[in-house]
């Protein structure tokens, strides 16, 4: 007799808002979905990725009504629509890759929880907001509600903040890509070396301390380098860094030498990552850190400050800060365009690295989860 497929409702919608971590988590796992050949399971995503995609209404800095619309929405979908699609299609699993699964629904629950920001920065949240956000994941995990994790990085932080009944598990991310070769018809987007950083310019991610780092460099380095910060305004008054960062830009007199292209389209991007020196990263707060593995894809040296999770992807493969002061990333920074076989040392073992979080190993992670969970172990 043939065995009947597990069927799982993927829970999407926070596509509509997500731009950082949380979007290429559901990105990577949608293209594995896609790619899905195998009998054991059925996998229900919901809604239309490609709806969501075609729209930009909840995106970027937005007024404050429609952060309220995009709330109501938001929590409608997780405790009312989502627990009435788990009984339409029959659902062994319900996974929500955002944080909050609904209190109820047919079948088991997962929801992923990426790090412990909404516990250890609560003045970066709306405090309404936060209490409801905290109120019902909590309400969800007493009534069974798994907790998945990114990192054993993120597992130790969030731990302290969740009683749950059952253990919290931690799958790495996996970033579906493979090794980005140079195209030779591409030239470099400026005319000399530079050092890279793509993100949402939120205060957790330090760049006024890169951008001090980097006038040091400056300073003590014979060549004429830039740097290039890619990426919009944090989504949230409370959580945007970006008039900080242009401050402190005007006050050491680099507004030549710090570009801020803002938002660019994916072929812009690649050619920012082709032609970088490094990729420098000196986030202080991540759960996973995503764009060191998109640096590795690019062949980029990468930098980063002593921060765990970061630490816990990079492996020996990144150039580690002794602290996440200007000084010290400045002596990496020297030390990367100085020594071009440290960056092809560098280089290798990114590829290298980049294997361990492949996306196809996340997958299979997550379908033996999967299975565990709803034969009840």
């Amino acid at each position: 007799m043939k065995e009947k497929p597990i069927v799982v409702l993927v829970d999407v919608f926070f596509l509509h808002l997500a731009q950082t971590g949380i979007k290429t988590y559901i990105d990577s796992l949608i293209r594995q979905i896609e790619n899905y050949q195998g009998t054991k399971y059925r996998f229900i995503v919901y809604p239309s990725p490609r709806k969501i995609s075609s729209g930009n209404f909840f995106k970027g800095k937005t007024a404050r009504w429609k952060n309220w619309l995009f709330q109501f929405r938001y929590f409608f979908h997780k405790l009312i629509v989502l627990p009435g699609l788990s009984y339409r299609y029959q659902t062994d699993l319900v996974f929500c890759p955002d944080i909050l699964a609904p209190l109820w629904s047919r079948g088991r629950r997962i929801a992923v929880i990426h790090d412990a920001f909404f516990w250890e920065s609560p003045e970066h949240y709306h405090p309404l907001w936060r209490k409801i956000y905290l109120f019902f994941v909590k309400g969800s995990i007493q009534r069974g509600t798994r907790v998945l994790t990114v990192s054993n990085y993120a597992k130790s932080k969030i731990q302290p903040f969740l009683k749950t009944p059952f253990p919290i598990k931690a799958i790495p991310t996996g970033l579906d890509v493979g090794i980005r070769k140079k195209p030779d018809s591409q030239n470099s987007p400026l005319d000399c070396p530079y050092f890279l950083h793509v993100g949402v310019m939120e205060k957790r991610k330090n760049l006024a301390v890169l951008v001090q780092a980097f006038a040091l460099f400056s300073e003590q380095c014979d060549e004429e380098y830039k740097l290039v910060l890619v990426g919009q305004r944090g989504p949230r008054r409370t959580l945007d860094a970006f008039d900080e960062v242009v401050g402190e830009i005007r006050r050491l007199g680099l507004q030549k030498q710090v570009i801020l292209p803002g938002y660019l389209s994916d072929e812009d991007l690649e050619r920012y990552y082709h032609f970088a020196t490094a990729y420098v990263f000196p986030s202080k707060n991540e759960g996973f850190g995503l764009p060191v593995l998109e640096a590795f894809s690019y062949g980029l040296p990468v930098i980063i400050g002593p921060q765990g999770a970061l630490m816990e992807v990079g492996g020996a493969a990144v150039l580690r800060s002794d602290s996440f002061g200007p000084d010290d990333f400045t002596k990496r920074m020297k030390q990367v365009a100085g020594d071009p076989d440290l960056r092809t040392k560098l280089i290798a073992l990114g590829y290298k690295r980049l294997q361990a979080f492949r996306g196809e190993k996340f997958f299979l992670s997550l379908q033996a989860y999967f299975k565990e969970i709803v034969h009840g172990n």
